[in-house]
């Protein structure tokens, strides 16, 4: 395989999750000789976009989902043409799409062809309603634009999922629309480029302790709880929060509110090159996921990123983020929505910094072992030429 094509209905490069796996892919696929490009949604002729949603917004009337649906209907015609020109312009032996729109977008494009996969990195139906808060399940417009993603089915040689309970998903949804036959199912847990993280600056007792926080600013990723949390911790703790989203009003108002100003840093989005100057001189983590709408954090990067540093790391135990933290062994569990709980933690690492730089040197030596980009991407490759048989669905 010589040339591949990664499709996202998504802005890339920004700070979140699939943007640093697509990066993060690439350097390992490009070790491997292979070229890829990236086509996402910020590539797309924006200002047909705003004029696409200036014109839906009588559609405000009849409510929020309505106008919702059908600008979302705007973005993907846009998108459509976009991926249509580059598909003309050059000739690709593979084509990733990286989510269920671009899945459907080419599924339009390129009927029955065979040179597409499908990465899942949530369930379906979910990645477009859970900003809002209303396009949910049982909702008329949530339910079409559910049914719209699932026609990615139809062209998808294989579906790639990133962790284990959306590998699940994808094969409940399979046998529900009766295509358990089309494609076969992997399970890729999230990687990182473990070359890229230095150790983290080891701390003397009762040095301040820097926590970092890279998320994107929405509700699933429980961002306020870890900024709650300064209330109850040493003043000697500051956060560092790195990313952008429709929660930041809230967070921002909590933090006047409170006069937390001097313990909570708002760095607001950054270049991935300013976040690995930041994870120098940050010493602890903290990515404080909750359970929104069935939907749970999968094999987070971020904190990947984090334990790579060498970082010990609060994280709360659900998804994929209990499955890779081992609580007091890599990191440690706080319950999800508990900012008194992930103040104690945090304040555990404080006071105890001879041990909690032992559980970071473990979290690192787990990253380093299982999950590598190189062998991640080796793994894809074996999947895209069809050498990995895997197990078909039953």
């Amino acid at each position: 395989m010589k040339k591949l094509l990664f499709v996202t209905y998504d802005v890339y490069p920004h700070e979140g999750g699939k943007s640093t796996h697509i990066k993060y892919l690439i350097d390992g696929l490009k070790e491997l000789g292979v070229e890829c490009d990236v086509l996402a949604f910020n590539d797309a002729n924006q200002m047909m976009n705003n004029v696409g949603k200036a014109l839906v917004q009588p559609c405000k009337l009849k409510g929020k989902d309505c106008y919702l649906y059908y600008r979302l209907q705007v973005g993907k015609a846009v998108f459509k043409k976009a991926v249509k020109q580059k598909l003309s312009r050059s000739q690709y032996d593979m084509i990733s799409a990286q989510d269920a729109i671009s899945g459907e977008i080419l599924n339009q494009l390129l009927p029955q062809n065979q040179r597409i996969s499908l990465t899942m990195h949530t369930y379906f139906g979910l990645e477009n309603g859970m900003d809002n808060g209303v396009l949910k399940a049982g909702n008329k417009y949530y339910e079409k634009m559910k049914a719209e993603e699932l026609e990615a089915l139809q062209c998808t040689k294989a579906v790639i999922a990133v962790d284990e309970r959306i590998e699940n998903h994808v094969v409940e949804t399979l046998n529900s629309e009766g295509k358990k036959d089309n494609c076969k199912v992997y399970c890729i847990q999230n990687f990182i480029n473990t070359s890229t993280f230095e150790p983290c600056p080891q701390r003397k007792d009762y040095d301040q302790l820097k926590v970092i926080c890279v998320r994107r600013l929405v509700e699933k990723n429980g961002v306020i709880y870890a900024v709650k949390a300064m209330k109850y911790c040493d003043e000697n703790i500051v956060l560092h929060v790195v990313g952008d989203g429709p929660e930041m009003g809230k967070i921002q108002a909590y933090i006047k509110a409170e006069g937390l100003e001097h313990r909570v840093v708002l760095h607001g989005s950054m270049k991935n090159e300013q976040v690995l100057q930041l994870y120098k001189s940050c010493n602890a983590a903290v990515v404080p996921s909750v359970t929104v709408n069935g939907l749970q954090e999968a094999t987070s990067i971020s904190a990947l990123e984090a334990m790579a540093c060498s970082m010990p790391i609060v994280v709360s135990p659900i998804g994929g983020l209990k499955l890779l933290v081992k609580d007091g062994l890599t990191g440690f569990w706080a319950e999800e929505r508990n900012e008194k709980e992930i103040a104690s933690k945090l304040q555990w690492i404080y006071e105890n910094t001879e041990e909690a730089s032992r559980i970071g040197e473990n979290a690192k030596k787990f990253v380093e072992e299982h999950h590598s980009h190189l062998s991640a991407a080796k793994c894809y490759l074996d999947i895209f030429s069809g050498q990995n048989s895997g197990e078909k669905l039953k």
